[in-house]
């Protein structure tokens, strides 16, 4: 066999979702002698836009092409020929090493039987809690599939130090385990605060808004509606109607889907950006306790200041305040962000210390330092040359439709 990677995850390029933004930016750290991506086609998707140097890209299924109705049954149709291109996959790249994204069971499960059919390594990368986060018959399979990787893999990641502790705690029979931390791969800004905000001032939030953050997203909603002259621009997946249904968007507001390239603009051009973290909701407690939201990396190397709604004693809360890189209301307490946030708009030493602090954080998840733990644990050669140091003329022409 070869030193090779499989790295399978339903989030992949062109897919814009937090997983697929980690997936592609570890990735353009290798080679396509080093690293193949596996993972899921979006329905309706642009063309993939890829480096030729970066590795291989090949969809093992596809998206559903309607509404949410019955997506559930698609795909589970389509995993036993998810399962077959896996095998296909790893047979005909010659790969050693199995590297299978979680919050997805179906890539789960195929990247662990894979990894043992074909007698392989394997690396969960677990970026959500898997077993605590499921109830009632679900939790029967969760419970079996996860105690059968756990023993199986030869080491699993998770996405922060958060979920590591509490695997620590929990799974103290897990023979390896550590973070593998979001990462990125652009130049940091200068911390070029304006001595002013805008009129009005731009507030904006990316990212997913759902059952992990939408009861804060709620409170930050109502602060900003009795703010007067402020604008909200939210960039993500997350549709309209959610959003309003929350009523975190409301009259003026906007929401857009934008590239990777865009978003990172788009933040840049804001006066503040909110980030909220639920502190109730139908996840479990260890969610909210350990979730590390990937939005986070792109907040802290926008060069502006962060608003954080998070509750106390949670991994992102004790992070931000560690860090001081963010202001933190830890109260359920709309009146506590109204006064947050016109902080924000008066106080420019505030705004100034805030973005100094998120920049030397941000640097500690630069993608090369990521990498080079993430080859240290797989046993990859350190000295590879990195494909994002080269030419970044991008072709589609190196995407796969399938094997």
């Amino acid at each position: 066999m070869g030193n090779k990677v499989l790295l399978l995850s339903w989030g992949i390029p062109p897919t814009v979702t937090g997983a697929a933004t980690v997936v592609a930016n570890l990735a353009q750290q290798f080679c396509r002698k080093t690293m193949v991506l596996a993972g899921e086609k979006p329905f309706d998707a642009p063309p993939l836009s890829w480096n030729d140097n970066w590795p291989e890209t090949h969809y093992v299924r596809f998206m559903w092409p309607f509404n949410q109705r019955g997506i559930r049954w698609w795909r589970l149709i389509q995993w036993p020929n998810m399962f077959w291109r896996c095998l296909r996959l790893v047979h005909h790249h010659n790969i050693d090493s199995i590297v299978v994204v979680f919050p997805d069971t179906h890539f789960l499960l195929a990247g662990y039987l894979t990894a043992r059919l074909l007698r392989r390594r394997l690396f969960p990368y677990f970026h959500n809690t898997y077993l605590e986060n499921r109830r009632g018959w679900p939790r029967l399979f969760a419970r079996w599939l996860q105690g059968r990787v756990f023993a199986y893999a030869e080491h699993v990641f998770v996405m922060s130090d958060g979920m590591s502790d509490l695997y620590r705690e929990r799974y103290p029979q897990l023979r390896k385990q550590s973070p593998l931390l979001h990462s990125f791969n652009e130049p940091l800004p200068p911390a070029n605060v304006p001595a002013t905000v805008g009129s009005p001032m731009r507030l904006a939030a990316c990212g997913t808004i759902n059952a992990t953050c939408d009861d804060a997203a709620s409170r930050l909603g109502e602060a900003i509606a009795t703010c007067p002259d402020t604008h909200l621009s939210v960039y993500g997946g997350t549709t309209t109607s959610h959003l309003r249904a929350i009523g975190l968007l409301r009259d003026g507001g906007e929401c857009r889907a934008v590239s990777r390239e865009e978003l990172l603009r788009c933040l840049g051009d804001a006066d503040v950006l909110i980030l909220p973290h639920g502190f109730t909701g139908s996840m479990s407690p260890e969610e909210y306790q350990t979730i590390f939201p990937t939005k986070t990396i792109e907040y802290l190397m926008s060069g502006r200041p962060i608003l954080a709604h998070s509750p106390p004693g949670c991994f992102l809360t004790r992070f931000l305040r560690e860090n001081a890189c963010a202001l933190v209301v830890d109260r359920p307490d709309v009146s506590a962000l109204r006064e947050a946030l016109e902080q924000l708009r008066t106080d420019f030493s505030l705004r100034s210390r805030l973005v100094a602090n998120a920049l030397r954080t941000a640097a500690r998840f630069r993608a090369t330092a990521v990498a080079g733990e993430f080859r240290r644990v797989l046993g990859l050669p350190a000295n590879e040359p990195s494909p994002s140091s080269t030419t970044h003329g991008q072709s589609p022409g190196s995407e796969s439709r399938g094997s």
